[in-house]
């Protein structure tokens, strides 16, 4: 068997169709292979060469990254922190330093001073959502929209109040400025519950006596609304002062409080002798959490021993989730007495 080659110039005839191939075209040019092959070997080698140059360089990049990455996530002493995050100075250890976003949210699981006060109030947050299903689905409260109403937005506010915490203890490490901007939100949350427990205790309180419900409704939502313009960040407002105003905004509730006990005839009356003792507890509860905050008691005393575990941030957020789960349970127990006990009005006889 015999192969025939054809002569050069009658490929060059023959392939002169519309169907191209891989070395040849319409147009036909010489195509040196030899020399494209080199020119190809050349290339590659070039950039083998080019890759072995930038491998040193690359990997110090990815060496970098990782120390930096590793700086990041490192904790610091109290000197060390940013001077923003230096609030307590008998916490010595365990601050974050300026982290990114996708680094705060991490850290809810790394063990810093600022773990429990995290965690704390997201526990709260889950105890309020768990009592919200339940009043309002589980518990056989025979109330009217309005009462239930009532108990879920005083619930709602706890909620927020819980959440907003725990965004900020989480974020304050982001910058100077996320940190004041997230401990504005922190402060409406108290501002929100304090509200709630205002108006859900007034409405009970006065629910016969309609024009002392709209005056001191009205009233502390005046209060509140001066409270939330000192929170407003271009003013500045010094933070002590913001926590003195929510200290007289507080105090306040003593006002409405003793104007019902005497409007109801005092202790003499069963339903004054239960609730101004839940009344006072509410406040004592407060107040030791209050007191607790601004001593900053225990750590005062043994420096650096409570950094990550019992410190008075701690016991302070404790404190707050026991009174508003307090309040929530003595709120309940004047609906009950509300379903079955109506206005001295409305049991009034006609002769």
């Amino acid at each position: 068997m015999t192969v025939s080659i054809p002569p050069k110039s009658d490929i060059s005839k023959t392939d002169t169709n519309d169907n191209e191939t891989c070395c040849t075209n319409k147009n036909v040019s010489s195509t040196n292979h030899t020399e494209s092959l080199l020119d190809t070997t050349m290339y590659d080698f070039d950039n083998e060469e080019k890759t072995k140059e930038a491998k040193p360089e690359l990997d110090n990049k990815i060496e970098k990254q990782n120390q930096c990455s590793t700086t990041m996530m490192r904790l610091y002493n109290l000197n060390e922190a940013p001077k923003h995050l230096q609030h307590n100075i008998f916490i010595l250890t365990g601050y974050r330093g300026i982290l990114n976003t996708k680094l705060c949210i991490e850290s809810i699981f790394w063990w810093t001073n600022e773990t429990m006060n995290i965690w704390s109030h997201i526990f709260g947050f889950l105890l309020f959502v768990g009592l919200t299903i339940y009043d309002l689905l589980l518990l056989k409260l025979h109330a009217s929209f309005l009462d239930k109403l009532c108990v879920a937005m005083l619930l709602l506010c706890f909620q927020a109040c819980m959440a907003l915490s725990a965004i900020y203890h989480t974020f304050s490490c982001r910058s100077e400025h996320d940190c004041n901007y997230f401990l504005s939100l922190d402060l409406f949350g108290i501002a929100l519950t304090l509200l709630a427990i205002y108006m859900s205790g007034i409405y009970y309180a006065f629910w016969c006596h309609q024009g002392l419900l709209s005056f001191y409704m009205i009233t502390i939502t005046v209060i509140f609304g001066f409270a939330m313009i000192l929170q407003y960040p271009k003013l500045n407002i010094n933070a002590n002062l913001k926590m003195i105003v929510f200290v007289i905004w507080a105090a306040y509730g003593v006002v409405p409080t003793l104007h019902w006990a005497i409007l109801m005839g005092g202790f003499g009356n069963p339903l004054v002798a239960t609730l101004i003792p839940r009344v006072a507890g509410m406040y004592a509860i407060s107040g030791a959490a209050f007191l607790i905050y601004l001593t900053k008691v225990p750590e005062r005393f043994c420096a650096g021993k409570f950094d990550y575990l019992g410190h008075s941030h701690q016991w302070w957020h404790i404190f707050v989730v026991f009174a508003l789960y307090y309040w929530h349970n003595t709120g309940i127990m004047y609906a009950e007495y509300r379903m079955n006990h109506a206005c001295a009005t409305m049991l009034r006889l006609d002769f």
